[in-house]
């Protein structure tokens, strides 16, 4: 899932994987300059074969389930405000540094 990799350059608030179209989803980071992050980053990148494309939507904001809504587009709608997860929540983090574009090699540490 490109939220994953999208996690790397900002903060995940909402994603929604499209109903019919599974392939593809609706990722909404914290701003946007993360947006434009994870953009500029992934964009072109291969996943499992396939060629990442990325770009702004029309949607502002990714819009959670109404009440009413089925089992199945329940499941395809992540909420990821509240994480603990997120990197990013304190301006001037040091992880703000450490954004780096994909490569084929994994890169490890504190491992013991």
């Amino acid at each position: 899932c490109v939220c994953v990799f999208s996690g790397v350059y900002g903060d995940v608030q909402r994603v929604k994987i499209l109903f019919n179209k599974k392939e593809n989803a609706l990722v909404q980071m914290s701003d946007d300059t993360q947006a434009q992050l994870a953009m500029s980053h992934l964009n072109g990148q291969r996943l499992h074969g396939n060629m990442i494309r990325v770009m702004l939507s029309k949607h502002p904001v990714v819009q959670l389930p109404r009440g009413g809504a089925g089992q199945e587009e329940q499941t395809l709608t992540r909420d990821f405000s509240g994480s603990a997860l997120h990197r990013f929540k304190k301006p001037g983090s040091k992880n703000f540094n450490n954004i780096f574009p994909p490569s084929a090699t994994l890169h490890l540490s504190n491992i013991p």
